[in-house]
């Protein structure tokens, strides 16, 4: 990966993750505003305690979140999934980063009090055990939180269905903020228009946001186009198994040998 890719890709994840995070982009004159005559959104379906209790109450999920930047024909991509199964205490969390010309990952796996990490980097694993309390199903969740910021203005636009289940969809799109944010958004040296924003958000009968993305288009002053997606996916609910990963004999191995 690039270095100016690499930076574009950290700087604009900090900078919109802040503008959700302090409640979304602003609403009312978005282009979606008639909406087809369809229902907003409730915010008390979409809150982050009921999936939370959803979540709970299921046993076990799979959560995925991931984040790209898209600039000079290049994508760099980060992605942070959790496997949880409340039921039997284990979780393996999975965090990718990848881009053109490089990746780097690491795996946790949590069962039994301990904490288990494999980390690779330029094809070279290195193994690192500790004693730990599951905290994946709380990290998993805080994930997902912006996700929850910006449903108010969503409106329904239909049904569909998403990892086999039936799932109503939402959608808005709002240029008016983002194109104030315009440059600092992207992490871009130069001046973008964004072209355009949309979120996304389906959510199952239970009341639970299956997935929330967003995209975020812009195109520079040299007629470049720059993009951005944001995406939280919940699968696998009540389903998800936690097995041994195949990596775990030889993470307990180094552990004992480096305790000798």
């Amino acid at each position: 990966m690039t270095t100016r890719l690499f930076t574009v890709l950290v700087v604009s994840l900090m900078v919109l993750a802040g503008c959700l995070g302090g409640g979304g982009p602003a609403a009312g004159d978005g282009t979606d505003a008639d909406g087809g005559g369809a229902e907003p959104a409730d915010r008390d379906d979409l809150s982050v305690e009921a999936t939370d209790r959803l979540l709970r109450d299921a046993g076990s999920f799979t959560a995925t979140w991931s984040y790209s930047t898209t600039e000079g024909g290049e994508t760099a991509t980060i992605t942070n999934a959790y496997q949880v199964d409340l039921r039997a205490n284990r979780s393996l969390e999975t965090f990718t980063m990848s881009g053109p010309d490089a990746r780097t990952d690491f795996e946790t796996f949590v069962a039994d009090g301990s904490a288990y990490t494999r980390y690779e980097t330029d094809g070279e694993a290195f193994y690192q055990v500790r004693p730990q309390d599951d905290t994946s199903f709380q990290s998993a969740i805080d994930r997902g939180t912006l996700s929850y910021e910006s449903v108010d203005d969503a409106r329904l636009v239909g049904t569909e269905t998403f990892d086999g289940v039936t799932v109503d969809r939402y959608e808005y799109s709002d240029l008016s903020t983002w194109r104030q944010i315009g440059a600092g958004a992207f992490g871009s040296g130069g001046n973008v228009t964004v072209t355009d924003f949309t979120v996304v958000i389906l959510v199952d009968g239970d009341g639970l946001a299956r997935q929330t993305a967003w995209t975020l288009t812009g195109e520079t002053d040299d007629g470049e186009t720059v993009a951005v997606e944001w995406r939280y996916e919940v699968t696998g609910v009540g389903s998800t198994d936690v097995p041994d990963p195949d990596w775990l004999a030889d993470a307990r191995a180094q552990g004992s040998n480096a305790s000798t």
